[in-house]
């Protein structure tokens, strides 16, 4: 199906409330990297426009709520129906100057996953570099602004390893480590996980347990799907937003038929 006709579902089954059916059990957790009007055709970024469009979009047909009050409705049996979590991940600059603003003006909470070692630095991954970006990270101070004003904080290993081929030592140093850096540098505790890259393939089971020793309340996917009651914390998936969508209904329409986990 194309997807200016995925769209166009999509609008009639929001504007209708049809929606409300394919959610009223399950809720999405959905992902973004960067916000920058200068990289609107990068798979990981969008424009301001568009990142406003989907906050918008999100604010009138879900309830957007907090990571942590996801998790704690997941661990009483509370409904999860209709529920939508907004996260971040690896900590570019943009996030701070441009997203948490964005996000205060409509009231909505969000999550800010951080791979440690790249903030206050100059780092440019292999995914930038590859298309000769110059990326931009937060520094320390923003971190810190983020979690005074409310977002939560959460860890991204320290180098954004690929943790389905790391194991042992070094897969206790990223996970253990971001934990151990965020804590010292926020001054509170750090719960939240998700793990880089974000697919199926870049995982290990030996590695949620890691996430999960080391004092970790959840751990979050990256490769789509969405969350029905009695999930696992630690099995939680999260849908990307990327410019493949052409609109926020387009993604709403395909949130829909997202299976659960």
């Amino acid at each position: 199906m194309q997807r200016w006709l995925k769209g166009l579902f999509g609008r009639l089954a929001f504007t209708t409330g049809l929606y409300r059916l394919f959610f009223r059990r399950k809720a999405l957790i959905v992902l973004f990297h960067r916000v920058d009007d200068s990289l609107a055709e990068d798979p990981i970024s969008c424009t301001g426009e568009t990142f406003r469009a989907y906050c918008d979009f999100f604010r009138r047909y879900f309830r957007v709520v907090s990571l942590g009050d996801l998790l704690a409705r997941l661990e009483a049996g509370g409904s999860i129906g209709g529920r939508v979590v907004i996260t971040f991940d690896d900590g570019y600059k943009d996030n701070f100057r441009i997203a948490a603003a964005d996000l205060e003006s409509r009231g909505l909470p969000a999550s800010f996953f951080i791979a440690t070692d790249f903030i206050g630095s100059d780092r440019v991954p292999e995914w930038d570099a590859r298309k000769g970006i110059r990326s931009t990270w937060m520094d320390w101070d923003d971190v810190r602004s983020l979690s005074d004003r409310g977002f939560e904080i959460g860890a991204h290993t320290i180098h954004h390893v690929d943790l389905g081929k790391v194991e042992g030592d070094e897969a206790d140093r990223e996970i253990a480590g971001s934990k151990k850096r965020l804590e010292t540098e926020l001054g509170k505790p750090v719960l939240f996980f998700s793990y880089p890259f974000g697919g199926r393939q870049h995982f290990t089971d030996g590695n949620r347990d890691r996430v999960r020793r080391s004092g970790f309340s959840c751990c979050l996917s990256a490769y789509g799907g969405t969350v029905a009651p009695g999930t696992s914390p630690f099995h939680l998936a999260r849908m990307p937003v990327s410019p493949w969508y052409r609109s926020p209904y387009q993604f709403g329409f395909e949130a829909m038929r997202e299976p659960a986990g």
